[in-house]
């Protein structure tokens, strides 16, 4: 059923592949099969295609998985939540992830707080049924991007997560805005909490603009910059010391410290118009700061700015600019008159006509381990040195220094190849029969290869298996070659799994 899925085989052809551009898209009922694009469509949108999603498409159809997919709030995720909660034997709970700002400042071990973050974050990718959901979780996490190695991040990003992005990844880019705004952890993170009329601090602002919105390109000056920065002055937080306690690391506005006086921001604000908008005197409180964010989140400009970052993770760097503008428009008016509905937007990016146009993209390398871990049969008990490969990969979650969010191109992670290839093999070592080079990891190497006994058999299975059929058949002829002076012994099998992982076909989706 489904589509062959190979990419190139060397860097050089593999940057001309994605760079190269696409003529028109194509019509779904004269060129698209979409029951033929079942493979893409999974590799898409979940962390590494498996049989039950392999199952569930051939259930539902194009359509109705991706709708599946996208009511992810009615797709029942039992074992992660019973994992995350200590309902599994011999695992742990991770109670720091429901924290109040009050527990967080009771507890005070931040340490423990992220380790525990990182950890939920591969357990969902690894397992949760909510695949689309988590894709996402990763991208507005991306964008709304967090390093806590800062400050009081450490303490604040457990509730921004929870709060912020995973409330309102699958939701209204304008929900997500707002919860951003009044996030502990972002206002702390671009020093907005130290923002007043008596000495503004311009970070926020900025990278609100910059990053999370309007982009450069919506002709933004200075000057608005500094009348942005005036309108959130008073936005801040609760100290871990405050009383009452149930207050503590939540947001505040302090009226105290907010400027009263007006604000007149560019004709670049002006939805409907070409003069320049001002911000009244003396507005209700927090009303100057929640004028620009309605401003923002129904900006033509915003519109282009995260329809364009949006395709290019679903579809590729190259992506037409007519399926950017067809996914902008979509934003401005999802034809329910909504604004910015993430969902109505997916909809568009995901269907089978423009999906069968994109480009395969190189897996970011958290993506490329999880989708290993999701190929095989494998236990996860403790995931400390999974979490020193990712460090290693130079890809730990929500370990970015800039407020810019891990890079999403072929030229940055495609020079860092070492500790992609390594994982596999580090997880699947030559001499073990049954566990993993990997502490916490288990690969169940004899479940997997169940039945065989030749080389032939062992590639045939991992085929099946890992590459639900669709290993290229030069890939696998040359690790039968490369194996066939070795006998049938442990050391082949295992060779051959972690081989298979590092060939081009498995590195891109």
């Amino acid at each position: 059923m489904f589509g062959s899925l190979v990419p190139p085989a060397t860097g050089v052809a593999a940057a001309a592949f994605v760079a190269r551009a696409h003529a028109a898209v194509p019509s779904i009922a004269a060129d698209v099969d979409p029951g033929a694009l079942g493979a893409r469509l999974i590799n898409r949108i979940t962390f590494g295609i498996s049989a039950e999603e392999v199952t569930l498409f051939n259930s539902l159809g194009y359509t109705g998985y991706l709708e599946y997919h996208l009511n992810h709030t009615a797709i029942a995720d039992t074992y992660v939540e019973s994992r995350l909660t200590g309902g599994v034997s011999g695992i742990p709970a991770l109670n720091t992830l429901s924290f109040t700002g009050e527990q967080i400042a009771a507890a005070n071990n931040p340490s423990q707080q992220t380790n525990e973050l990182i950890e939920a974050v591969m357990i969902r990718a690894v397992y949760s049924k909510r695949q689309l959901f988590e894709r996402m979780v990763d991208f507005w996490s991306d964008h709304f991007s967090l390093d806590v190695n800062t400050t009081l991040v450490a303490f604040l990003k457990p509730l921004d997560d929870r709060g912020t992005i995973r409330a309102n990844a699958l939701g209204t880019f304008g929900a997500m805005l707002n919860a951003s705004a009044r996030s502990p952890a972002m206002l702390n993170y671009l020093n907005n909490d130290l923002s007043r009329a008596t000495g503004i601090n311009e970070n926020y602002a900025r990278e609100l603009l910059e990053l999370h919105t309007v982009s450069p390109e919506s002709g933004y000056t200075q000057a608005d910059v500094i009348a942005v920065a005036r309108c959130f002055t008073g936005w801040t937080f609760y100290s871990g010391s405050a009383n009452p306690s149930n207050l503590r690391y939540t947001f505040r506005y302090n009226a105290a410290f907010h400027d009263n006086a007006a604000k007149v921001l560019s004709p670049a604000f002006n939805l409907t118009g070409s003069t320049a908008v001002t911000i009244p005197a003396n507005q209700p409180a927090m009303k100057d700061a929640q004028d620009v964010l309605d401003i923002l989140a129904r900006h033509p400009s915003t519109a282009k700015f995260i329809a364009t970052k949006l395709c290019r993770r679903l579809l590729g760097e190259a992506c037409p600019q007519d399926i950017i503008d067809q996914v902008k428009a979509t934003y401005l008016d999802n034809g329910l008159g909504q604004v910015g509905d993430i969902k109505s937007m997916l909809r568009i990016i995901l269907a089978p006509n423009v999906l069968y146009t994109s480009p395969l993209r190189l897996k970011r390398p958290f993506h490329l381990f999880m989708s290993v871990l999701r190929s095989l049969p494998i236990t996860i008990t403790t995931t400390g040195s999974l979490r020193t490969r990712l460090s290693r990969a130079g890809h730990l979650p929500f370990n970015w220094g800039p407020p810019d969010g891990y890079p999403d191109t072929l030229e940055y992670w495609s020079g860092l190849q070492l500790p992609r290839w390594n994982f596999p093999v580090e997880l699947v070592p030559a001499t073990a029969a049954t566990g993993s080079g990997i502490g916490g990891l288990s690969v169940d190497v004899a479940t997997l290869l169940a039945g065989t006994t030749t080389a032939a058999q062992i590639m045939d299975r991992i085929d099946q298996v890992v590459f639900r059929g669709e290993m290229d058949a030069s890939n696998k002829s040359r690790i039968l070659t490369y194996l066939a002076s070795t006998a049938v012994t442990q050391q082949f099998r295992n060779e051959a799994i972690a081989l298979s992982m590092a060939v081009p076909a498995f590195q891109w989706y």
